[in-house]
C-alpha cells in the first residue's frame, strides 16, 4: 500500500473510530436508562486561533472535542467513560473506569484513569484557567493509566466541610496504549494528599513513581503545591522535582504559580456574565518524557542517557478570560499572550511567543 492510498486508510479509520465511539455513548445512554439512574452526558469543545509574531504567521486548531458518559450503578457503584475526538488531532481515550463505594467517604475505583498527582495536570479542560496548560500540566507531570485507586475523605467542621482527601493508587506503568502487554514486576504508584485547614485554602502535596522507555528506565516525582480562593481571588503555587533513577537523566525542576481575580457582572442583560484578569509565570529544566528513548552514540548504539524531549524554558502568560451568560451551554472567551524565553535554545515551533484567543463551550 503506497502512502496516498495508506493516508486515505487511516483517515476512513479515524472517521469509523469517531461514528463507532458516538454510538457506543448512544448505546450506553438508551440502554442504562432503562434500568438505572440516567446518565450524565457532558461534553467540552475547544477551539482557537493561534498567531507567533517571530514566525508571521497564525493557525487556527481544534484543541479537544470531548464527550464523556457517568452514572450510578447498584450496589454504591458508578462508573464513567470519556473519549477525546481531537486530543491533537488524534482520537483518544481519557477515562475508562468502575468505582466502589462500600461507605460514603471511601473510592475504589479500577481502570483507566488520571494519576492522583500534582494540582494543574489533575485539572479537565472544562476547568482550566488558560488556553495552554502550565508545563507541570503538559510536559512534566501529566500522566494517565491503568491500575486501581482508593481514595478517602474526612468530613467536619461548620457545614461538613471537607478537611482532608488522600488518593492512591498502583498502576501498569507507562502502558496505556498497550494493555495485553502490560505486565509488571514493578508498578507505578501515585499519592496524592489534599488538605483543608482553612476555608478557601488547599495545601496540596504528591508523589509519583513510572517506568519509561519500554521499562529500561524510571523515574519519581515529588511535587508540593497550594492555592488560596477568596473574593474572586485565586492565588496557586507548586513545585515539582522528577528524579531519574540510575542517573538517566539530569533531573528536572518546575514551577508554576498564577494570579486570577473574577468578577462578575450583576446586570442580567449584560451578554457577558463575568471578567477574569489572569497571570501566570512557569519555568521547566531540561526534561525527558522517555518516549524517545535513548541518545545514541557515534557508532549509533543507544546509551544509557535518555533522550531529551523538551528543553529548558521560562513563560510570562497575560490574559482575560470573558464568560459568556448562558445557562445550558457555559461558554468562555480567553484572550492570552505567551512570551517564552528559551536560556540554551531549542525552542519548538508551536512553544513561542505567540497570541492565543480561545472559545470554549461546555455542557
Amino acid at each position: 500500500m503506497n502512502k496516498e492510498n495508506a493516508k486515505k486508510f487511516q483517515t476512513i479509520c479515524n472517521g469509523a473510530r469517531a461514528i463507532i465511539l458516538a454510538l457506543l455513548l448512544s448505546f450506553i445512554y438508551v440502554g442504562l436508562s432503562s434500568a438505572q439512574e440516567l446518565p450524565e452526558i457532558h461534553g467540552i469543545l475547544r477551539g482557537k486561533f493561534e498567531y507567533q509574531p517571530d514566525l508571521g504567521a497564525g493557525r487556527f486548531e481544534v484543541r479537544n472535542a470531548r464527550l464523556s458518559a457517568s452514572g450510578k450503578l447498584p450496589l454504591r457503584s458508578e462508573y464513567k467513560l470519556e473519549v477525546d475526538l481531537c486530543d491533537e488531532s488524534s482520537i483518544k481515550m481519557k477515562d475508562a473506569w468502575l468505582r466502589v463505594n462500600p461507605v460514603s467517604s471511601l473510592r475504589l475505583t479500577i481502570g483507566q484513569q488520571r494519576m492522583p498527582f500534582t494540582i494543574d495536570a489533575h485539572r479537565n479542560p472544562s476547568v482550566q484557567y488558560f488556553a495552554n496548560r502550565s508545563f507541570i500540566a503538559k510536559q512534566v507531570g501529566d500522566m494517565r493509566d491503568v491500575g486501581f485507586q482508593a481514595g478517602y475523605d474526612i468530613v467536619g467542621g461548620d457545614g461538613g466541610r471537607k478537611l482532608l482527601s488522600i488518593d492512591a493508587g498502583i498502576f501498569n506503568g507507562s502502558n496505556l496504549d498497550n494493555q495485553k502487554t502490560a505486565w509488571f514486576k514493578s508498578p507505578g504508584y501515585s499519592v496524592r494528599l489534599q488538605w483543608f485547614p482553612v476555608e478557601g485554602l488547599a495545601i496540596i502535596p504528591s508523589v509519583q513513581h513510572q517506568q519509561i522507555a519500554e521499562r529500561k528506565a524510571s523515574y519519581t516525582s515529588f511535587d508540593f503545591g497550594a492555592y488560596y480562593e477568596k473574593r474572586g481571588w485565586h492565588l496557586e503555587a507548586e513545585y515539582l522535582h522528577k528524579h531519574y533513577a540510575n542517573s538517566a537523566f539530569s533531573n528536572c525542576n518546575a514551577v508554576d504559580a498564577m494570579v486570577i481575580y473574577k468578577q462578575k457582572l450583576h446586570s442580567d442583560k449584560s451578554l457577558v456574565e463575568s471578567i477574569s484578569c489572569l497571570g501566570r509565570y512557569d519555568w521547566m529544566q531540561d526534561h525527558s518524557s522517555g518516549k524517545s528513548g535513548f541518545e545514541k552514540d557515534a557508532d549509533g548504539n543507544a546509551t544509557s542517557a535518555l533522550a531529551l524531549t523538551d528543553a529548558e524554558r521560562h513563560r510570562m502568560t497575560l490574559g482575560a478570560t470573558f464568560s459568556i451568560r448562558n445557562p445550558y451551554f457555559p461558554t468562555d472567551l480567553r484572550v492570552n499572550y505567551e512570551k517564552y524565553w528559551y536560556p540554551h535554545g531549542g525552542a519548538k515551533e508551536s512553544e513561542q511567543d505567540k497570541l492565543v484567543c480561545e472559545l470554549m463551550i461546555r455542557f
